[in-house]
């Protein structure tokens, strides 16, 4: 259970530059101005942010194609990392994912990214490939996982227990 929990809520125009800061510490590749523009005003992708009191410490998003959902970039200021923000935040991906109507989700890690992999398993993802060379700077092979039937009775209760284990409701409107 983390001490302080961050609200999460939707990602806003305003909070371009941050997260742009927060990705220049964590990717080698981030996206420009322009990409973040262009994301949050695609009806097809959905953004949040992780704040705690007034700042802003990480960020997710997806893009959705029909009823499936890709997991597009999860990041944590390192300062933030290993106390659970990105458990929170892909949650909230999650349940908005299973709110839509979404069928199945998928994402690539990089390979050296274990605990990466960890979230992810936890909400059930599982490797289902390999995408050699996906990632530079450093280079790394992707893994590629799916959660399939995001819409089963048994998701919702693997939904709800991550939820239980975070210790409290995670905060915001995001409908």
């Amino acid at each position: 259970m983390i001490a302080t929990a961050p609200v999460i809520e939707p990602m806003a125009a305003r909070h371009i530059d941050i997260v742009r800061a927060i990705d220049a510490k964590c990717y080698s590749s981030p996206w420009g101005a322009a990409t973040w523009r262009n994301e949050l005003a695609d009806k097809t992708r959905f953004h949040v942010v992780a704040r705690l009191g007034d700042e802003i410490i990480g960020h997710a998003g997806l893009l959705i194609v029909l009823d499936e959902i890709h997991v597009t970039t999860v990041a944590v200021h390192p300062d933030h990392q290993g106390a659970g923000h990105a458990t929170r935040m892909v949650l909230r991906l999650l349940e908005h994912a299973r709110a839509i109507g979404g069928g199945s989700a998928t994402l690539e890690v990089r390979t050296a990214a274990r605990r990466t992999q960890r979230i992810y398993a936890r909400f059930g993802f599982q490797p289902a490939g390999i995408r050699q060379g996906y990632y530079a700077n450093p280079s790394d092979d992707a893994i590629i996982m799916w959660l399939h039937e995001l819409q089963s009775p048994e998701i919702g209760e693997r939904l709800a227990t991550v939820r239980r284990d975070l210790g409290a409701p995670v905060e915001g409107d995001l409908t």
